[in-house]
C-alpha cells in the first residue's frame, strides 16, 4: 500500500509544475543568472515557460543541456539586461521611501537590493545610504512585496511563480478555474489579456501558481485543546487511537491502465475514482500529521476497498480491526451500506465523507454522514428566504419527477408555515408550472416592481434548463422594468451540468444551498494552501479540502472527547476549511447527519457566501 501511494504521489507531483523554491540570483563574468534547481516533473519546456526565457538562451547558457534533466541539477537562466554591478552608485533614503519604491525608481528588483545591502529587510532609516545595482537595462520583474506603499496591482508574474497552461473544459468558468488554482479571477484575466470574464471550451489560459512557504496550521490546531470541564458527559480518553481509512484506490485497475501501450497523442490517466480517493487521502493525511504534532497518538490503517463488499469483508476480518476506534469511508453506495452495517455489528463508529442515502443512518447511532441531504439543504434555502425575502414575491415551480415532487411539497409546506408568522408580500407561496417555452405564462406572475424569488426544487437537468430558459425570457420581455429582479434558488448539483447556460444563471442571480464552501480570501485557507503545497507539491481540490476537514474534525473529536465523542459534540467547535459541521440525529436512536447549510450566490460570475462568516 505504501509503495502504491508513493507511486501515485510521484505521479501527481509530475502533473504539477515544481516551484523553484531555491532559485537564487548568481553573477558569472559580470552577467546575472537565476539558478534553477531541477525538481521532480521539471522539463526544459516547463523551465522556459516558468522564467519566460527563450529555450535557445537557456541552452546557450548551459552547454550540453538537453531535456534529459536530473533531479538536483542546476540550470542557469539568463536575466535580460542582467549585467549588474554597483559602480559605487548609492541612494540616500528619504522620508516615506520603501524598498519597493526604490526598486521601482532604479529599475531593479527588491531582492537585488536585499542581496547588495544585507540587513535592510528589517527596515529603512532616513539618511541611510544603500547600494544600487546598475545594469544595462531591465534586470527582471519588480516583485511587489511591500505592503506599506499603496500601488495599483499589475499582476505581473515574477520568477517566484510557476506558470501552467490550463485548457478550459466545457463546464468551467473563469471563477471555477481561479478557485481550482487558488488565484484571483482578475490575475488570470489580466495575464491572458481577457476583456471580460467569459471563457469557452478549448481556450488555453496561462495560470500563475504562486511560490509559497510552509506555514503550520496553528490557528486550526489551536481549538484542539483537552478540556474535560468543557462538557458534562463522561469522557473516555485513550492513550492511543486506531483509525481505518477505507477508500477505493482501485489498485488492480490502475495497474492495467498504466501498463497499456499508448497511441500517439494519448496520455496516461488515473481512474477518476482513484483521483478522488487519493485527493481525499492527501487532505486527511495532512490533518492527521497536524494533529500528531499537537499531541494525538494515532495509528492509521489505509485500505483499498475497490468497489467490492467481499474485499471489505476480508479487510474487516483482519486482526487489527478488533481494536479500531473509527472507520472513515468508503465511497460507493453498496459498499457504504455494507460497511456501515458491519461497523454497527462490531460497535465501531463510522464516518461517511461522501454523498449517500440518509437511510444508512436509520437504527445506526454510530454512523456520521458529513454530506447534507438535498431535503435538509432545501429546508435551509426556505429558512433563508423567510429571513431575507419574506416581503418579496416568492414563487415555487412544480417539477416533473416523483422524487422532486417530495422536495416541492416539503418546501411549500415549510414556507407556508413560516410565512404565516411574519409580515410578508404574499400570504403564501405562489405555485406555478413551467408553462409554455416562451415564458409568457410565468411573466404574468412576475412582479415588475420588486424582487421575485423563484424556487426550483429539482436536480433534473431538463427541468432546470427549461426553468432557467423561461425566466431568462421573462427578463427579455421587460427590458425597461428598472426594479425587476429575479433570484433563482436551486442546488449545488446544478454546477455539474454543462447544459445549463452560465450567462442565464448569473443574470438570474442564482442562489443555492450547500454544505461546503471555500473562502479563498481567509487567512486560514491561505495557510492551508501553503501547507498542502509544501506537503504534496500540488494544489488542493474540493476532495482534498473535504479529506482535511473530515480528518481534522473527527480525529480532533477522538483526541479531545474520546471514543464516545458523539455525546459531547454540542460543546465541540473547530474552524475548518470548507465545512461548518453541525451533526444532529435525524430521529432518536439514529445516526448523525450534518445539518449545516450555507447559501451561495452568483455575483458577476463568481460564487460568494451569503451566510458563512
Amino acid at each position: 500500500m505504501k509503495q502504491f501511494l508513493g507511486a501515485i504521489f510521484i505521479l501527481f507531483s509530475v502533473i504539477a509544475f515544481a516551484q523553484p523554491e531555491d532559485a537564487v540570483i548568481k553573477t558569472i563574468d559580470g552577467k546575472q543568472f537565476y539558478v534553477h534547481t531541477v525538481a521532480q516533473g521539471n522539463t526544459l519546456y516547463g523551465i522556459h515557460k516558468l522564467y519566460n526565457t527563450d529555450v535557445e538562451k537557456i541552452l546557450a547558457a548551459n552547454p550540453g543541456l538537453n531535456d534529459n534533466l536530473t533531479i538536483g541539477q542546476q540550470v542557469f537562466i539568463p536575466i535580460e539586461g542582467g549585467a549588474v554591478n554597483t559602480s559605487g552608485k548609492s541612494h540616500t533614503v528619504e522620508q516615506g521611501e520603501t524598498l519597493y519604491g526604490i526598486s521601482k525608481k532604479y529599475n531593479c528588483t527588491v531582492q537585488q537590493l536585499k542581496d547588495l545591502n544585507p540587513g535592510i529587510e528589517t527596515g529603512l532609516q532616513i539618511g541611510q545610504k544603500i547600494k544600487i545595482p546598475v545594469g544595462d537595462g531591465n534586470v527582471g520583474e519588480v516583485i511587489q512585496d511591500d505592503p506599506v506603499e499603496k500601488v495599483v496591482p499589475s499582476y505581473k508574474i515574477s520568477y517566484t511563480d510557476s506558470i501552467v497552461d490550463h485548457t478550459v473544459l466545457a463546464h468551467e468558468t473563469l471563477y471555477s478555474i481561479s478557485k481550482r488554482y487558488m488565484v484571483s479571477s482578475d490575475t488570470i484575466r489580466i495575464l491572458n489579456n481577457l476583456d471580460g470574464t467569459k471563457v469557452k471550451k478549448g481556450d488555453v489560459l496561462r495560470i500563475p501558481v504562486k511560490k509559497v512557504n510552509y506555514s503550520v496550521l496553528q490557528k486550526i490546531i489551536d481549538p484542539i485543546v483537552k478540556d474535560s470541564n468543557a462538557v458534562h458527559v463522561p469522557i473516555q480518553l485513550k492513550k492511543e487511537y486506531k483509525v481505518a481509512l477505507m477508500l477505493p484506490f482501485m489498485l488492480a485497475q490502475n495497474d492495467a491502465e498504466m501498463s497499456k501501450i499508448l497511441k500517439i497523442g494519448q496520455t496516461r490517466e488515473l481512474l477518476p475514482t482513484t483521483k478522488i480517493a487519493f485527493e481525499f487521502y492527501q487532505g486527511f493525511m495532512l490533518a492527521a500529521d497536524s494533529l500528531k504534532k499537537a499531541g494525538l497518538n494515532l495509528t492509521l490503517y489505509v485500505y483499498d476497498t475497490a468497489k467490492d463488499t467481499a474485499t471489505i469483508a476480508q479487510i474487516m476480518d483482519k486482526e487489527e480491526f478488533k481494536d479500531i476506534d473509527l472507520v472513515v469511508g468508503p465511497l460507493f453506495k453498496n459498499t457504504i451500506s455494507y460497511t456501515a452495517k458491519k461497523c454497527k455489528e462490531k460497535n465501531i463508529r463510522i464516518v461517511l465523507p461522501f454523498k449517500t442515502d440518509p437511510k444508512v443512518l436509520h437504527d445506526n447511532p454510530l454512523a456520521f454522514k458529513t454530506v447534507t441531504s438535498n431535503m435538509t439543504l432545501l429546508d435551509g434555502s426556505v429558512d433563508y428566504i423567510l429571513s431575507n425575502h419574506a416581503k418579496h414575491n416568492v414563487i415555487i415551480l412544480k417539477p416533473y419527477s416523483d422524487g422532486d415532487k417530495a422536495l416541492y411539497d416539503r418546501a411549500k409546506e415549510r414556507f407556508n408555515e413560516g410565512i404565516a408568522k411574519i409580515p410578508s408580500y404574499n400570504g403564501s407561496i405562489v405555485e406555478l408550472s413551467l408553462g409554455n417555452s416562451g415564458g409568457r405564462e410565468l411573466n404574468e406572475y412576475i412582479k415588475k416592481d420588486t424582487t421575485n424569488v423563484v424556487i426550483i426544487p429539482s436536480a433534473d437537468v431538463k427541468f432546470v434548463s427549461g426553468a432557467l430558459m423561461r425566466l431568462n425570457s421573462v427578463m427579455n420581455m421587460n427590458p425597461y422594468a428598472k426594479n425587476l429582479k429575479i433570484i433563482a434558488f436551486g442546488f449545488e448539483d446544478w454546477n455539474k451540468y454543462d447544459e445549463l447556460d452560465m450567462l442565464q444563471r448569473n443574470r438570474l442571480n442564482q442562489h443555492y444551498s450547500t454544505y461546503r464552501f471555500v473562502d479563498l480570501n481567509s487567512v486560514e485557507n491561505v495557510n492551508f494552501v501553503r501547507s498542502f503545497r509544501h506537503a504534496t507539491g500540488v494544489d488542493p481540490t474540493v476532495y482534498s479540502c473535504q479529506g482535511f476537514d473530515v480528518g481534522m474534525y473527527f480525529l480532533g473529536a477522538l483526541y479531545t472527547r474520546g471514543v464516545s465523542f458523539e455525546q459531547a459534540l454540542d460543546s465541540y467547535q473547530i474552524d475548518l476549511i470548507q465545512n461548518d459541521f453541525d451533526f444532529k440525529e435525524i430521529v432518536p436512536g439514529s445516526g448523525f447527519e450534518n445539518t449545516n447549510v450555507q447559501i451561495i450566490r452568483y455575483d458577476d460570475f463568481e460564487l460568494k457566501s451569503c451566510t458563512r462568516k
